[in-house]
């Protein structure tokens, strides 16, 4: 059980997205980097969005990049699932989540 003042964590990030974020370069990394330490710090702050019909699954948008993840409450844990760029990422991607 996690205490109230403790810090989220990502606990995992889908291959893919991994795959995508390293084939950016240097830069690009970095900017991602700090926009995943800043979704540890407090998920819901910055451009986050819910979407619709999901429960649990959040868009943060940074760029022309997009990161679809999910919240655990309980662990306050996060799960990466979708990154790319804007308009790459199709409802049908977003559906199957």
């Amino acid at each position: 059980m996690t205490l109230p003042g403790e810090s989220w964590r990502i606990s995992k990030i889908a291959n893919e997205a991994r795959r995508a974020i390293e084939s950016l370069d240097l830069e690009a990394q970095g900017r991602i980097l700090i926009e995943l330490e800043g979704l540890q710090a407090n998920p819901f702050l910055g451009d986050v969005k819910r979407i619709k019909g999901k429960k649990d699954i959040y868009r943060l948008r940074s760029g022309r990049f997009r990161v679809y993840f999910r919240i655990i409450a309980l662990s306050r844990s996060i799960e990466i699932l979708l990154f790319d760029q804007r308009g790459a990422i199709k409802d049908k991607d977003i559906q199957r989540l």
